[in-house]
């Protein structure tokens, strides 16, 4: 029985350790770092320009800043709104309780630093963000951002996902 015991031990922490690496899946603080520190470097470099790593992992966290981002504001519920005057009545209505686009970097490759912003904001990775996946972090500082966004955009993002399944 101990034995057994000794050997859940064993592997809980192992397992333990693993996710805080980021074995299975890009963590918050993992995220958070990465992306920061890219924003960092486009800024230095222009920001027109894709930053360059300094080495492969480091290449592979970047890339992933975006892809992160958006699939967490998905999954979450978010959507873009719009205050331009060109913009649909739909992108209107989500504006004051969702990101507006025209806050947002004009190429979509550089929508990761509204998230990374919003997380400066929010005070930053917890202790729990060390184990728990990226989206997580991402989704509670969108939220702090913008409270009413997901709760505005639920009947628009249904209608968008009807009409794309059509």
């Amino acid at each position: 029985m101990q034995a057994l015991l000794a050997v859940l031990l064993l592997v809980g922490v192992g397992a333990g350790a693993a996710a805080y690496s980021g074995v299975f899946y890009v963590t918050g603080s993992q995220f958070y770092e990465a992306c920061r520190q890219r924003q960092a470097k486009e800024k230095i470099d222009g920001g027109f320009k894709d930053a360059e790593a300094d080495n492969r992992s480091q290449a592979v966290l970047w890339g992933s800043c975006t892809p992160i981002m958006g699939e967490s504001m998905d999954n979450a519920g978010f959507a873009i709104g719009s205050s331009s005057p060109q913009a649909t009545e739909d992108a209107k209505a989500l504006a004051s309780a969702c990101p507006d686009a025209v806050e947002m970097p004009v190429f979509p490759k550089f929508w990761y630093v509204i998230a990374v912003d919003a997380i400066e904001k929010n005070g930053g990775p917890s202790l729990i963000d060390r184990v728990a996946p990226a989206g997580w972090l991402i989704e509670r500082a969108m939220k702090a951002r913008w409270p009413r966004c997901i709760e505005a955009a639920r009947p628009y993002v249904a209608k968008a996902r009807k009409n794309a399944t059509q």
